[in-house]
């Protein structure tokens, strides 16, 4: 009995459970990376092994902290951090809007919301 239970279980898992989140390819997504990076853009898939994403944006801090005087590695709790969307493409290597990504180095994605604040600032940007 116990076997059945075993073996119906990794069934439904492989069949619901285990399965990908579907692209959506009406919306953004956002792919994060074994490394923690995170990308924003049009997720494809190119076959079992690979992915493509394009229109690709990515997230930039520029951080104002303060340090700590006591402990000069931590930070002040208060510090203003300025985070903007960069859209890929003006870097000094100059990359192409397109990334090919082992699917190896995705730990999971998720599609966007389109009223969510990345989707929204990406449709405000090509609205210029």
């Amino acid at each position: 009995m116990a076997i059945v239970l075993v073996v119906g279980g990794c069934f439904a898992w492989s069949k619901f459970g285990g399965s990908a989140l579907p692209i959506d390819g009406g919306k953004y997504q956002a792919v994060f990376f074994t490394n923690g990076q995170v990308y924003f853009g049009k997720l494809s898939t190119i076959n079992k092994d690979y992915l493509k994403l394009t229109d690709i944006y990515y997230l930039q801090s520029d951080t104002n902290a303060e340090t700590d005087s006591e402990n000069p590695q931590t930070t002040n709790k208060n510090s203003n951090a300025n985070v903007q969307l960069i859209k890929l493409g003006n870097e000094v290597h100059g990359p192409e809007d397109e990334m090919i990504i082992s699917r190896d180095q995705v730990l999971f994605y998720e599609n966007l919301k389109s009223d969510g604040k990345v989707a929204q600032t990406i449709q405000q940007s090509k609205d210029q």
